[in-house]
């Protein structure tokens, strides 16, 4: 969350209201629906995607000198994207031309991401632009037997589909969600495309070497442990160190060296491979920031960060509410089947779906896929994405500022002291 706020902060646009919405409770709900979940936790298999609620976001949640406010939602199985469903049930968007949702761990990956999203939303008449950073497809046969492919599924996985089946169901009620629901094909390979700001790695090789030190040795944040001898700690400290570095030389020299350029052909990660981003797809670009528009309904952003406009959020609530949709969020395990949904909602009510480069829900390394959502990884993201603007490092699990550039210094009162 502090690594989200920081880069909220750095926007160039500072006009925006902020809602802070805390996801209270451990996820489980006396409901009928969950009886058969609380068996199976009874015996030992849990939802995983479940975490305790940390008090302490709500003392970080802060920026001074500007519109906040805050919701208390029940945390449950529908994750973050059943907090966008209750925050559309609440009605609170219909003050706003636009609405960005985000849930913590985003980064907002240049200065420029809130002002280019609403001069190219008004510019292109665009209603729904969903980040790219983990934009993937999944056959459609796949996806609902999603848990149980495995040669020894457990009971759990199997009822982990079912409720992906019942909540696609709850969508089917609207003959018009059916019908694209039924056009989702299961003709092709499953695909995941990363599409960041080309600075992660200025060669191949940078970035390989990055993630080869993360798989041997883990992260920086890991208890060390006596295999992980003084030579490989400091190693597996180096990027960070690295990126730090950097950021602090082009703090100093920002006046004559200006702002970090991308490739004039920026390169994205299709599973994995590094690749220019011409050979996949055709992006415009706005105030920096790249978009590219998909037809193809199976197409989603995974931890779903989405920007849309009170003209589609109008017509997703009248749906919900129509054929009672919203149902769907008294189900165990529907987070899962909803993350899919939103990518089907565009071709469902008639919008045009753009992704956009801007938005990095910091997750797995786009290689290796090992974990990497953790104070040293998130602040040397930080320090790549606003190189020569701002030096973070960590403490702790706490995200700290260690410097910042003239002209951003503002941050000082803009953020609560913890952040310092």
């Amino acid at each position: 969350m502090m690594s989200t706020l920081i880069t909220t902060a750095l926007q160039d646009y500072e006009e925006a209201d902020v809602f802070v919405v805390l996801n209270k409770g451990d996820g489980e709900r006396n409901l009928a629906s969950y009886e058969e979940y609380r068996g199976l936790s009874a015996a030992g298999e849990n939802n995983t995607q479940l975490s305790p609620y940390d008090d302490r976001v709500r003392h970080i949640s802060v920026l001074n000198g500007r519109r906040v406010y805050y919701l208390e939602y029940e945390n449950d199985h529908s994750l973050d994207s059943g907090v966008w469903y209750k925050f559309i049930r609440s009605g609170a968007w219909r003050d706003y031309e636009y609405t960005l949702f985000i849930g913590e761990g985003v980064l907002l990956a240049r200065p420029t991401v809130l002002s280019s999203l609403l001069a190219f939303a008004k510019r292109k008449e665009i209603d729904f632009v969903s980040s790219g950073h983990e934009k993937r497809r999944i056959p459609r046969d796949v996806f609902l037997n999603y848990n149980s492919r495995s040669d020894a599924p457990v009971p759990l996985d199997r009822f982990h589909d079912r409720m992906i089946r019942e909540a696609m169901a709850v969508f089917c009620r609207d003959p018009e969600f059916k019908a694209v629901f039924e056009n989702w094909r299961s003709n092709f390979d499953a695909e995941t495309q990363n599409h960041v700001p080309d600075v992660l790695a200025r060669s191949e090789a940078g970035w390989n070497y990055r993630g080869r030190i993360q798989q041997l040795w883990g992260s920086p944040y890991a208890k060390t442990s006596n295999e992980t001898t003084m030579p490989f700690r400091f190693i597996r400290s180096t990027p960070g160190m690295i990126d730090a570095f950097r950021s602090q030389v082009r703090m100093k020299l920002h006046s004559c060296c200006g702002e970090i350029r991308e490739p004039a052909t920026p390169r994205i990660f299709v599973n994995g491979q590094r690749q220019p981003v011409t050979s996949v797809t055709t992006t415009e670009c706005e105030l920096g920031v790249r978009y590219h528009r998909v037809s193809d309904p199976a197409w989603f952003g995974c931890t779903v960060p989405i920007f849309m406009s009170q003209r589609f959020l109008a017509c997703l609530t009248d749906r919900l509410n129509s054929y009672e949709m919203y149902d769907v969020l008294d189900l165990p395990f529907s987070g899962t089947p909803l993350e899919c949904i939103w990518g089907l909602m565009p071709s469902w009510l008639g919008f045009e779906k753009w992704f956009t480069d801007g938005i990095h829900r910091v997750r797995k390394h786009f290689t290796t896929y090992q974990r990497e959502d953790y104070p040293p990884e998130m602040a040397s993201y930080i320090n790549r994405y606003y190189c020569g603007r701002i030096c973070v490092g960590w403490d702790g699990d706490y995200m700290k500022i260690r410097s910042l550039r003239r002209d951003h210094r503002d941050l000082v009162t803009i953020l609560p002291e913890r952040y310092f």
